[in-house]
């Protein structure tokens, strides 16, 4: 992101979601993108996620321009190119975990053939290899957003968004799918960013960008990074 900025409004009633926000996210890197309420992070986050465009200001998703890109290709660079743990699962019900898994793939189109054996590892990754053919409500909340992220990852994508991941889990459960998450960055080697607004989640990342007011105010390179075992929020 170059200088990239969002505004909602005009004239006095404007408001600067994003202000001029310079960030790289490097390939492989775990980033945790931390703020309280109103700090700008969920806009840039569906900047990031290509869900909006930025008002002024570049943003390059994998060498692509995406600020310029028209609305067809986009969308088919949102589902190839990033996936998406979401805090409420956002799981169809009446499918099975596998359907679930499967149902990117198709739009994607991933041949049949592959769709199956892939969704099953990624599933079996998530340690649901005996869940696959439970529905959302026959599962855990945490079994639920387990099953999210072998969904956002089944298409390998280049960038890996998790947005409160563990907002609507208790903490037992918050920690096992944050392990999971981990185990995606340091297995597959998934670039992951993370919003947040929680220090000890973000003390999991390689770098934490905090943000306040629509700017990022601060970026720190974790030398202390922990471990989903180690964590207390």
């Amino acid at each position: 992101m170059e200088n990239l900025s969002r505004v909602f409004g005009a004239g006095e009633a404007a408001v600067r979601a994003c202000d001029r926000i310079n960030l790289t996210i490097q390939p492989g890197e775990y980033c945790a993108i931390m703020g309280q309420s109103g700090s700008g992070k969920s806009t840039l986050m569906n900047i990031i996620s290509c869900l909006d465009r930025p008002t002024s200001g570049r943003y390059w998703l994998d060498g692509t321009d995406v600020s310029t890109v028209g609305k067809t290709r986009l969308t088919r660079l949102r589902n190839r190119k990033l996936g998406f743990v979401f805090q409420r699962y956002e799981l169809l019900p009446n499918l099975t975990a596998l359907e679930n898994v499967i149902l990117p793939m198709m739009y994607a189109g991933v041949g049949r053939g592959s769709r199956r054996r892939r969704a099953e590892a990624a599933l079996t990754h998530m340690g649901l290899a005996n869940r696959m053919d439970k529905r959302p409500p026959q599962l855990s909340g945490g079994q639920q957003q387990r099953v999210a992220i072998a969904r956002a990852i089944v298409n390998q994508p280049v960038l890996l968004l998790a947005d409160e991941p563990t907002g609507a889990l208790d903490y037992s459960t918050g920690k096992l799918v944050l392990e999971a998450l981990a185990n995606v960055n340091r297995e597959l080697g998934s670039t992951t960013a993370v919003i947040t607004h929680n220090a000890g989640i973000a003390a999991m990342a390689d770098r934490v960008v905090t943000m306040r007011s629509g700017e990022i105010i601060r970026i720190d390179r974790n030398e202390k990074k922990v471990t989903p075992s180690e964590l207390e929020w």
